[in-house]
């Protein structure tokens, strides 16, 4: 552990502002020491594990800054593996300032972003992938984003890494005995059993791949814009789904002058609905800004949703956005809107025929749950909660490279009659490295300081 890394390192661990409650953390090999110095208990003793009421007392002068509760850690049974302490006080910023201040004077300095948990992760308390998850589990936006970080603290990811990790260890064992004891009686493995092995290794890694598309949009939410000319009830879709009178809905077209964004919550997947200015020739210039972002929306949308109203035929406006929208590599669903008036679009062009169309009213609320099923469909999301794990970006790229390094090897194995080990170890060796990085067996500082930098203070 480098230097700064053997610091005792101190935060307050609670989101500033007033309240109940603020909690200071301390950690590292002076903090028995420092909070010796700076609280005074009735009975005089620090004991660990146990909740000790007193005062918090500058020394120097003798100043009482607060009284509260004083739980101390000893190291390796803590949080960080290290001494560790935490005083809960008053929420009073003011009051958490002045203590956080007392004990950087005692020796302590101010902890980075995330430094409680990579010490936790340096001490072997966590792997990587369970520090990740602390992140996750704090900023989790809906209740399945909070069941699956707490599946990965928990270790369901590191229980899938690391078994194929061991695999391809064992199979670099075997290997190098191949070369070590090529003139010896020894048992090595065969050639046709590397390869059914290594079969086995990517077709696994392919199952975790899988889960990457659910992962991000679980982590980081969906974008969904809802397209169409003016008057086909774009705004009346986009409050039925959000469940609020959020966007005006007047009979005037054009309305909407400009795109106007929420958040829903589709099982557990945060959908960023953008509904857009009516896609038409412009009136006016305010009018033509809000169609040229309209546009932006559309391309930067992850699903769109092309709003046609059923209960008339289509116009010239209508068909310019579907040939638009047909053009668009992205997934597309046609959605024709106002049902409740009766259906007068009897045909659709045939552009439309790759799209899925659900029938809905807006007014009604008439096949709106089809409609939230078809986009996480269209978006390839499938429903989590019966998955034990879904990969974040970072593990996707480890996997992808582990993935490449396997099928390079088995292709090494299947080119011909050739065999060199030494080379076959090349590949192996990559693989067990990109699997290593993911839980964290093989971790450079630069790697740590990008995972840790996103944790807030404290954590």
């Amino acid at each position: 552990m480098m230097k700064r890394e053997r610091d005792t390192i101190v935060a307050v661990a609670t989101p500033y502002g007033e309240g109940a409650i603020g909690i200071v953390r301390i950690s590292g090999k002076d903090t028995l020491r420092i909070v010796q110095k700076i609280f005074k208990s009735p009975s005089g003793k620090i004991k660990p594990r146990f909740a000790h009421y007193g005062e918090v007392v500058n020394p120097a002068s003798g100043e009482v800054l607060d009284e509260g509760v004083l739980i101390f850690y000893k190291a390796p049974r803590s949080y960080t593996g290290e001494d560790m302490a935490e005083l809960n006080l008053h929420g009073n910023p003011l009051i958490l300032k002045e203590v956080l201040s007392l004990i950087i004077s005692q020796g302590a300095r101010l902890a980075e972003p995330g430094e409680f948990t990579k010490r936790a992760f340096l001490n072997g308390k966590l792997d990587l992938t369970q520090a990740e998850a602390v992140a996750e589990l704090i900023s989790a936006k809906t209740e399945l984003a909070r069941k699956l970080a707490l599946r990965q603290l928990k270790g369901a990811l590191s229980e899938k890494i690391k078994p194929l990790r061991e695999e391809l260890l064992t199979l670099l064992a075997l290997v190098e005995s191949s070369i070590e004891f090529e003139e010896e009686d020894i048992p090595t493995i065969e050639v046709e059993e590397l390869k059914e092995r290594l079969k086995n290794l990517i077709k696994r890694v392919d199952e975790l791949l899988k889960t990457a598309k659910t992962g991000k949009a679980i982590r980081s939410g969906l974008k969904l814009a809802i397209v169409g000319r003016p008057n086909v009830g774009k705004s009346s879709l986009f409050n039925r789904l959000l469940g609020e009178e959020r966007a005006i809905v007047s009979s005037v077209a054009g309305t909407t002058r400009d795109f106007i964004e929420e958040t829903i919550n589709i099982k557990g997947v945060p959908i960023r609905l953008i509904d857009t200015a009516g896609i038409r020739e412009a009136a006016n210039e305010i009018e033509k800004i809000g169609v040229e972002r309209s546009f932006k929306k559309l391309e930067e949308a992850d699903v769109v949703l092309l709003v046609l109203d059923a209960s008339e035929p289509l116009n010239g406006e209508d068909l310019k956005l579907i040939d638009l929208v047909s053009e668009v590599d992205k997934p597309v669903i046609v959605v024709l809107n106002k049902i409740d008036k009766g259906i007068e679009l009897k045909e659709l062009p045939e552009k439309l025929n790759k799209f899925p169309v659900i029938k809905v009213s807006a007014k009604t609320g008439e096949g709106i749950e089809e409609l939230k099923e078809k986009i996480l469909e269209k978006a390839g999301i499938f429903t989590a909660e019966g998955g034990d794990v879904f990969i974040s970006l970072r593990h996707e790229e480890l996997l992808k490279r582990a993935k490449n390094a396997l099928e390079a090897a088995l292709n090494y194995l299947e080119g011909g009659e050739f065999y060199s080990p030494e080379i076959l170890m090349l590949d192996l060796r990559e693989a067990t490295d990109a699997l290593g990085e993911i839980v964290g067996a093989i971790a450079t500082e630069d790697v740590l300081g990008q995972i840790f930098s996103t944790f807030c203070i404290g954590k």
